[in-house]
């Protein structure tokens, strides 16, 4: 019961600074023993995603728009890029030649704080020799407001060197990811092209118009 008071007001809290420093992106771990444990899915398809980076086509920010959930698949259409699938919600555009890192992810399932996941590629024809993920928990603040969310380090090697990480925060309410952040070590990574978060959510209501999803139920 402690526990759950304390989570609220940190919430609350959180809230509170959000609104006072405006709209840049924050993470706050959380102990992985307070950390749910959350089983794969998609989110309903009709669900439009939209990021804080323009689309080359259509000149207005990227949207992203859930159709399907096949398997261990996530399909969506991108305004920017098209139809194409996520694997495990946490690979996009991953083919039959990431079968290491296909299966890493599968395993990975459901997610838990504090999982540390990896494999090695060197007897494969792979552009990196090993790959790991690894996992946090806590509250995440974006343009669309603040969610609780896994927080998915995503490290790749060369020959036993660090030579490019994304971090990605995935949403267990949304089943989705509200921010993608890749990096290079020694380069410092700017907002925008491969580096977005969520600016707004909708959701379809059988029957009715796209309506906003409001983000501060999603930390309840």
């Amino acid at each position: 019961m402690k526990a759950l008071v304390l989570l609220s007001f940190l919430a609350s809290a959180l809230q509170a600074l959000a609104e006072f420093i405006g709209q840049s992106a924050f993470f706050i771990p959380l102990p992985a023993a307070f950390a749910p444990v959350t089983r794969f899915g998609c989110p309903e398809g009709g669900t439009v995603f939209t990021y804080d980076v323009y689309a080359m086509n259509t000149g207005r920010p990227n949207r992203m728009i859930a159709i399907e959930q096949d398997h261990l698949d996530c399909r969506i259409r991108s305004d920017a890029g098209g139809i194409y699938d996520w694997f495990g919600g946490l690979g996009p555009h991953l083919d039959d030649s990431d079968v290491a890192e296909k299966q890493l992810i599968t395993d990975l399932w459901p997610l838990r704080a504090g999982s540390t996941v990896k494999a090695s590629t060197y007897h494969l024809p792979q552009k990196y020799s090993e790959v790991k993920y690894v996992v946090s928990y806590g509250l995440a603040h974006v343009s669309a407001g603040m969610y609780w969310a896994y927080k998915v380090r995503k490290d790749y090697y060369w020959q036993g060197h660090l030579y490019h990480t994304t971090t990605l925060w995935w949403s267990p309410s949304l089943k989705w990811t509200i921010l993608q952040w890749p990096e290079e070590p020694g380069k410092p990574a700017k907002a925008g092209g491969y580096n977005w978060k969520l600016w707004s959510v909708s959701f379809r209501v059988r029957g009715e118009p796209l309506r906003e999803a409001p983000p501060l139920a999603a930390v309840n």
